[in-house]
């Protein structure tokens, strides 16, 4: 069937309809049907019409939740970030927008209500959470704007807060010389690996066998386990890289076997899902044990880059061997050259602290 319509009179209130790929509309114009009015809707019933349609469109969008929207736009943007990435994105929108923006509609958000969201959750959650936050908010209302569902964003006429980071403590190095003395087993060398690489715990527990090259002391860091999901790298996190393992640490590696194809395996033989439970079942029982203050057990990475640091060596080579985004973000390969400098930093570094822990 052809699209047509055409006007009407009833109660003496000009109404325009049509069918639009079979589908019938029918409005009311608000205009009395007097000769004047009569002749203009004769003339323009068709335009009058789809401006009706489009004007109900654009209130139905601008009756979409926060929530149901964004999430929308998550799941049509979602082939742009890593499965892990895109379920944290859900979660934060669940947890900290739609509680708070349920009841609104697109349309009703004002700037006053993103900036008494903004300062609500900075009673409760760091500024860097918070930022997170605002900035998916920000992100569902460009995209807004973008589908005429809105006229402009009003996070664009809200105040950017100070966003503050916590400084980074790592343990000193007598602590990391009584923690590596310390710790025994299979944990004692997840310790060792931990301390001498940089790695990520999420990294650390992703390592296989078949990563790790005992010839020429090298990890070949290819993947990360974060929320029990296996991860290959993103936007801000470089798995596809090279660590070097010192030498002097190297033979507690010869020595070791795992029964798995995983290097650091549960009892299952499986790897573990996320750093948290060997946090609770082994890092903060042995800290409490010999009497070292817990910093989290990803602080062994800041500990590594503050070695380097102090040791002399430059802060370039430093991001390089700790796999920092901002060193390699143009490049989608392994950084591969394992050079004498590279070898030489890493077990100058830790040579000392080797003997250091086995004198005492």
């Amino acid at each position: 069937m052809k699209n047509s319509g055409g006007f009407k009179v009833r109660n003496g209130i000009i109404y325009v309809f049509g069918t639009i790929n079979k589908k019938r509309y029918r409005f009311s114009t608000g205009k009395s049907a007097t000769s004047e009015n009569l002749r203009w809707v004769a003339r323009n019933y068709w335009s009058v019409l789809l401006q009706k349609i489009d004007e109900k469109e654009k209130a139905k969008e601008a009756s979409l939740s926060i929530e149901a929207f964004l999430l929308e736009m998550l799941e049509l943007s979602k082939h742009k970030r890593s499965e892990t990435a895109q379920n944290e994105y859900i979660s934060k929108t669940k947890r900290l927008i739609a509680p708070y923006f349920g009841k609104f509609n697109m349309a009703d958000i004002r700037p006053i209500d993103i900036e008494k969201w903004q300062n609500e959750l900075l009673r409760k959650y760091s500024t860097v959470t918070v930022r997170r936050a605002k900035t998916l908010l920000n992100f569902a209302l460009n995209k807004a704007v973008l589908n005429d569902i809105i006229p402009k964003n009003p996070c664009a006429s809200v105040d950017n807060f100070r966003v503050t980071i916590n400084k980074k403590e790592p343990y000193t190095i007598d602590e990391m010389s009584k923690i590596l003395r310390s710790a025994t087993g299979w944990f004692g060398i997840f310790l060792h690996v931990a301390f001498a690489t940089g790695l990520r715990t999420g990294e650390l527990i992703a390592l296989k066998w078949e990563d790790i090259d005992l010839e020429r002391n090298i990890i070949f860091v290819r993947r990360a386990i974060v929320r029990g999901e296996v991860s290959t790298g993103g936007a801000t996190k470089n798995h596809d890289r090279i660590a070097v393992i010192p030498e002097n640490f190297a033979d507690m590696l010869k020595g070791y076997d795992s029964k798995s194809e995983w290097l650091f395996p549960t009892r299952k033989g499986e790897p573990f899902k996320e750093g948290g439970s060997l946090t609770r079942m082994y890092f903060k029982p042995l800290l409490e044990r010999i009497g070292v203050k817990y910093k989290t057990l990803y602080a062994t990475r800041h500990t590594f880059v503050s070695l380097l640091r102090n040791s002399g060596i430059n802060k370039d080579l430093v991001a390089e061997l700790a796999g920092h985004s901002s060193q390699i973000s143009d490049k989608h390969y392994y950084k591969a050259e394992i050079t004498p400098e590279k070898i030489r930093s890493i077990n100058n570094v830790f040579f000392n602290i080797r003997a250091q822990i086995r004198a005492q």
